[in-house]
């Protein structure tokens, strides 16, 4: 009998609560700011996220869920309030404040019925001979109910807000990270199983994805020692995850090949999609449809400028 194991990921448009904090640059996102963000937006945005959390894998709720764009822990316990009075009672949360200048995190939520925790840690990106600061990479080792290990890592790579060829350099770097923690653990062992999921400002096809972290596209020669793209497939067909001139695929899975190999769970590139209901999409004048975004220049009660990606793995 198999059972099915899932996972999510969100990047959530600038998540953060409604308190200034002296330490970040997060003015804008209070009652006074320029974002006039005030308790009643900021509750409503929690519901979305619990609305979205509770559709994404249906019949199911998912195991666990990567989020991006997260401010500190007192947004993640809104979250797991929320989710708790929705009748959602076995989550937890891993959050660790990241040197982000805007105090823009990743974090996880894990069903705890259904994986444990064995570790976790932040692993710091220094970004070399740069002033600004970038978000840490989350990493956390956890255990199924049939046994099976699993290495998460959960990345919000540095945005393309300066232009793409100027922050290039930047993903590089942190994707040049990544592979060396992703390869210190299956240099010990090459028969471990690897999700990498995040928010990664480029698409499939660029360097930092493609050569630098070395994320396979194609599914016909599977190695343990390989990473591969679980959403390549999708990208192919043209779905994106954020618009900006057409769609982008900038939110991912990718596994060890491991995963794809493994006799003890089923792993598929067809097992992972991109979650895109209509309340999910706004239709712009010339019917395009886009993200239903928090902010498009002004408060528009929208869910994200992104789409959430989702996978299942079923554990025999």
């Amino acid at each position: 009998m198999l059972t099915p194991f899932s996972f999510m990921f969100y990047n959530t448009e600038n998540f953060y609560d409604t308190v200034d904090d002296p330490l970040t640059l997060d003015d804008d996102y209070t009652p006074e700011g320029f974002r006039e963000w005030t308790v009643e937006r900021f509750d409503n945005k929690v519901m979305k996220l619990t609305k979205v959390i509770k559709d994404i894998v249906k019949p199911e709720l998912p195991d666990v869920i990567g989020l991006a764009e997260i401010e500190n822990k007192s947004v993640m316990m809104s979250i797991i309030d929320d989710l708790r009075q929705n009748g959602m009672k076995h989550y937890s949360f891993i959050h660790y404040d990241s040197p982000d200048e805007r105090g823009s995190d990743v974090a996880l939520i894990y069903n705890k019925e259904a994986f444990t925790i064995l570790n976790s840690a932040p692993i710091l990106v220094r970004l070399p001979g740069i002033e600004d600061r970038t978000r840490d990479i989350l990493y956390v080792k956890g255990e199924t109910k049939t046994g099976e290990v699993i290495h998460l890592f959960v990345t919000h790579f540095p945005s393309r807000g300066e232009g793409t060829e100027r922050s290039e350099r930047r993903r590089y770097f942190v994707a040049s990270e990544l592979r060396h923690e992703v390869y210190k653990i299956l240099s010990e062992n090459p028969s471990q199983n690897i999700v990498i999921m995040g928010d990664f400002n480029d698409t499939p096809d660029d360097n930092s994805i493609d050569e630098v972290l070395g994320a396979k596209k194609k599914f016909d020669k599977i190695e343990p020692l390989k990473l591969y793209n679980l959403l390549y497939p999708r990208y192919q067909n043209g779905i994106g995850t954020t618009y900006h001139e057409g769609w982008l695929l900038f939110d991912q899975f990718i596994v060890s090949g491991h995963m794809l190999l493994s006799e003890k769970l089923n792993c598929l590139p067809e097992y992972a999609d991109v979650f895109n209901p209509k309340y999910l999409l706004h239709y712009d004048s010339n019917n395009r449809p886009k993200p239903n975004r928090t902010y498009s220049g002004k408060y528009t009660g929208g869910y994200s400028d992104h789409l959430p990606i989702y996978m299942r793995i079923y554990l025999r």
